[in-house]
């Protein structure tokens, strides 16, 4: 009996994920002199494409317009030329209207991140837009195909670490004030929910958001939050409203790599034999990092044409640093509130330069991923 309504669940999930995906998923062919409505995000004249004609387009496609001040807009235009590259195609558009959709808290974040940069290069600025903002696109191409090539690449997204270190953030400060753990913890989803409006949706944001959400409402409700079970909650909720993300390698790369972590490093026995818990903890992050390595692989070849064979290596040197990066970077933006953002921010340019030397290093050593 339990079967069967397990089967039956499936099935409506399925039927439904189906219906909206081919409702609301953009599938026509586009073709130069097409009049086309787009909107996205504009940033020194480009951006990514989030609806054409108002249904989702498929990933990796981008848009290239002249005249057109930055921030969320609609613009109806006429598509000029169309562009294909290995990272995606992208539509040059002639706009004849233009509509703001500016969303009032990335502008906060936004200026507060530029206020912050002003007396610093260009490339942290647009180094902080992409890790704490989610806006990749507006990294060079070279740059990212240095985190590809060393299997670093999910350093750029915004994922469970941003969450995490919000949440952590959030509560340890809470601490302070004389207040209940369940305020504290309302508080804390309350920053959380305007953190993620604010910098707008992506398949590794929604789902560390609803994951994040469950663990913060198991602590106000008292009750003892199941990884797993809120994973496949993110997991159905994510393509329920945004069925066109399963087309994305953003989605697939953050649920394989959750998956690869809840669902199987958790079932591999832990290095415990050495002495020196500091060795210990390297033979258990080379582990962590080989079984991501290991389910991720599927995805690199089906969507970059690539196989990690060493990347792992990469990722148990770059990881720590990008998670001090990570850390330093949100509390330099709090600390901008209250205009103290140049106590962290020497800390914060260094932590940059030293992530991009050693990306850049590793980047000469050979094999680190096979290319197809």
């Amino acid at each position: 009996m339990k079967r069967i309504e397990i089967g039956a669940i499936i099935l409506v999930f399925a039927s439904i994920f189906f219906l909206r995906l081919n409702y609301i998923t953009f599938r026509e062919r586009v073709e130069v002199g097409d009049i086309v409505q787009i909107v996205g995000r504009v940033d020194a004249g480009r951006g990514k494409v989030e609806t054409i004609n108002n249904k989702y387009s498929i990933p990796n496609i981008y848009f290239s317009v002249d005249r057109v001040e930055d921030g969320e807009k609609i613009i109806l235009g006429e598509i000029t030329k169309i562009k294909i590259s290995k990272w995606g195609t992208t539509y040059y558009l002639k706009a004849e209207e233009v509509q703001s959709k500016d969303n009032r808290l990335r502008v906060f974040f936004r200026n507060r991140i530029e206020r912050m940069t002003k007396d610093y290069s260009i490339g942290l600025l647009v180094f902080l837009k992409a890790t704490l903002l989610g806006e990749g696109y507006l990294l060079d191409d070279e740059l990212k195909d240095m985190f590809r090539y060393t299997g670093t690449a999910h350093i750029l997204v915004i994922s469970g670490l941003h969450i995490g270190v919000i949440i952590s953030g959030i509560t340890y400060m809470l601490l302070k004030l004389k207040i209940s753990k369940r305020e504290r913890y309302i508080l804390t989803l309350l920053v959380l929910t305007l953190y993620v409006f604010g910098i707008g949706k992506s398949p590794s944001v929604f789902r560390a958001y609803i994951m994040g959400s469950i663990y913060i409402l198991s602590n106000i409700l008292y009750e003892k939050a199941d990884v797993k079970k809120s994973f496949f909650v993110a997991f159905i909720i994510s393509l329920l409203v945004y069925p066109a993300w399963i087309y994305t390698v953003s989605f697939w790369m953050s649920y394989v790599a959750v998956f690869s972590i809840v669902f199987i490093y958790e079932k591999i026995p832990k290095v415990k034999k050495f002495r020196t818990e500091f060795i210990n903890t390297i033979c258990n992050t080379i582990t962590l990092s080989l079984t991501i390595q290991l389910c991720m692989t599927p995805i690199f070849y089906i969507f970059f044409k690539n196989i990690p064979i060493f990347s792992f290596f990469s990722n148990v040197i770059l990881i720590p640093i990008a998670s001090v990066f990570i850390v330093i970077s949100f509390l330099t933006l709090f600390l901008s509130n209250l205009y103290l953002e140049f106590l962290t921010m020497p800390i914060l340019n260094i932590s940059y330069l030293v992530l991009i030397k050693i990306i850049g290093i590793l980047n000469e050593i050979p094999y680190l991923t096979f290319e197809l």
